[in-house]
């Protein structure tokens, strides 16, 4: 039941149309999508974007070093691996290899009661679209 918080995501991101998911466990859901939402030209910045959906959906944003962690150890039990990156998931190198290339890129982490979801938005500079998102959703069990 909780996956469909990251269906109302990608929805509220107009992403829902077409979206995969690419990796599903009954704790972890990875979902790609296009962004259509029109709303995005009225923001300054792809973080800004994010920050305004993710609250509009009940969200609370992630600043703290500490839950964030949390969060990529979460992915990490789920995939049965060790830490791989040394920051929140990969993200910050892959916004880097995005940039590179000439994309825009940002992401954000958020949280709504047992769920946190790392969400990421790209694009290339120069052609604005499509727009990509890409949500990991994860959910914390109490143990």
């Amino acid at each position: 039941m909780w996956k469909a918080n990251i269906g109302k995501l990608m929805h509220a991101l107009n992403a829902f149309k077409g979206s995969k998911p690419l990796f599903e466990t009954d704790e972890m859901l990875m979902v790609k999508g296009v962004c259509r939402d029109e709303e995005f030209e009225k923001f300054d910045n792809i973080k800004d974007y994010l920050i305004e959906k993710l609250k509009k959906e009940g969200y609370e944003i992630v600043d703290d070093v500490d839950e964030i962690d949390k969060f990529v150890s979460r992915i990490n039990e789920i995939l049965n691996e060790n830490p791989l990156y040394p920051d929140t998931f990969g993200f910050e190198r892959m916004k880097e290899s995005f940039e590179m290339i000439g994309c825009e890129c940002d992401y954000i982490i958020a949280k709504k009661r047992n769920i946190m979801v790392g969400v990421c938005m790209y694009f290339d500079k120069k052609l604005k679209n499509p727009k990509f998102v890409e949500v990991v959703g994860v959910l914390f069990t109490s143990s």
